[in-house]
């Protein structure tokens, strides 16, 4: 006789992956309750710290604690006096002011700590601040265009934080996010240069990206975001950029107005 195939027909397949649902379905909440202590224990061995002051953090604090969120000082200074009435731009705003160790510590921890997730959060909660406080819903069909790094300089930290900012950003305003710039050349780092020595060192140039498309027809401003503004020379470049492909109205939003 002919001898019968070792292989299972397409029925019998189907009843023996039925048999196996209630067991793989079972295994579903021992396999959370697994991620959940080990999740647990992570934090115990190695607790998670504020990126503000580094003390520990409870459960229900996310990248910083509570009295930091409440110490840190609000910016409530225009950040437009720095381009004396140039560029004419539509909208500005600043977020936080650095004025101690708190919010230069919280910069530090958003550019060089290796956790993008801290930038989508501060995002989000800049987003919220400028909402209740500075208008915001007027700009409700703008878009939000992040300062590009340079490639060399975002392969060596993992991501661009002002990227980060604008992701969180979006979450509330439901602004898109347009990476419609490019840098060509990455400069050198101005960490612990003095205002007179910012001034000095060559600004960077960056230029319209064709590669990311072009602005949607619903768009009606660009903002550009940065995570600390200095001497506003670097948001200079990336306007005149902006401007000369976008003839609409331009405005920018900061994390960090750093002007004492």
């Amino acid at each position: 006789p002919r001898p019968e195939s070792c292989h299972t027909s397409h029925p019998q397949r189907k009843t023996l992956h039925h048999q196996h649902e209630p067991r793989t379905e079972a295994r579903i909440p021992s396999i959370q309750a697994m991620h959940s202590l080990l999740h647990a224990l992570t934090t115990a061995m190695i607790p998670r710290r504020c990126a503000s002051c580094g003390t520990p953090l409870d459960g229900t604090e996310a990248g910083w604690c509570i009295p930091c969120a409440f110490t840190w000082s609000r910016a409530t200074r225009s950040p437009l006096d720095r381009f004396g009435g140039r560029l004419g731009w539509a909208w500005a705003n600043a977020w936080l002011k650095m004025t101690g160790q708190e919010e230069r510590r919280l910069v530090h921890a958003l550019k060089y700590g290796g956790d993008p997730s801290l930038g989508r959060l501060l995002g989000r909660t800049m987003a919220l601040e400028l909402h209740q406080d500075r208008g915001l819903e007027r700009l409700s069909h703008w878009a939000v265009v992040p300062i590009p790094l340079h490639r060399r300089r975002q392969r060596k930290r993992g991501y661009n934080q002002s990227l980060c900012l604008a992701e969180g950003w979006n979450e509330i305003t439901a602004m898109p996010v347009l990476q419609v710039l490019r840098r060509i050349r990455a400069g050198r780092s101005l960490t612990g240069y003095d205002r007179r020595k910012r001034i000095m060192v060559e600004a960077p140039r960056f230029l319209w990206s064709t590669s990311n498309g072009d602005i949607p027809l619903n768009v009606e401003g660009l903002i550009l975001m940065d995570d600390v503004i200095t001497t506003g020379s670097t948001l200079e470049e990336a306007h005149q950029a902006l401007r000369a492909q976008w003839p609409g109205p331009i405005g920018f939003a900061a994390m960090v107005d750093a002007a004492v």
